[in-house]
């Protein structure tokens, strides 16, 4: 198994029209968001502006939710989702049109071409192989089999999973996206 700690303040940042991202994590390592060549890629997102639409990413799978503040996402369907911290993260094609009221700090999961999830994690869990991605809220201890892992807020653990490993996760609240590469 292996374990990566990285800070948030060590991430790139990038500005758009409506706020602030910072990539988390990509993959593959040499992936590349601005050309859309990854498979997944965590990022959080500031939006500032009350009102905003999200960048159209036809064949990515999404998943969102906010860190602070709160938000409301609409779909061209009807269908919108209103949205809190500490809400279970909510899941939407990347490809449709989706528009966003609030002001907000978010998580978000993107996949293309791979299988993975974004949940709450309120307790403990075992995660088998793949990729599992820890980010905790609140200033929340995590362990990992038992061990303390050492991060601040802000902080993502990226935890590579072999085929014939466990991780066994708990902590009092976090969120942990899994991606099956």
């Amino acid at each position: 198994m292996q374990i990566e700690i990285r800070s948030q303040k060590d991430c790139h940042t990038s500005t758009w029209a409506g706020g602030e991202t910072t990539e988390l994590w990509i993959w593959p390592q040499n992936g590349d968001y601005s050309s859309r060549n990854f498979q997944a890629r965590i990022s959080s997102a500031t939006v500032r502006l009350q009102e905003s639409d999200f960048t159209s990413l036809p064949g990515v799978v999404r998943y969102i939710t906010p860190l602070k503040g709160k938000f409301t996402l609409s779909h061209p369907d009807g269908k919108s989702v209103s949205m809190l911290p500490s809400d279970e993260p909510y899941r939407f094609d990347g490809g449709i049109a989706t528009h966003c009221s609030g002001t907000a700090t978010d998580l978000n999961l993107m996949l293309k071409g791979v299988d993975g999830n974004m949940t709450m994690l309120r307790g403990r869990q075992t995660f088998n192989a793949g990729i599992c991605c820890v980010y905790p809220l609140k200033g929340a201890s995590v362990t990992l089999n038992g061990k303390s892992l050492n991060m601040r807020s802000g902080d993502i653990a990226v935890i590579r999973i072999k085929p014939d490993e466990q991780a066994i996760i708990e902590t009092i609240e976090a969120i942990v996206c899994t991606v099956l590469v």
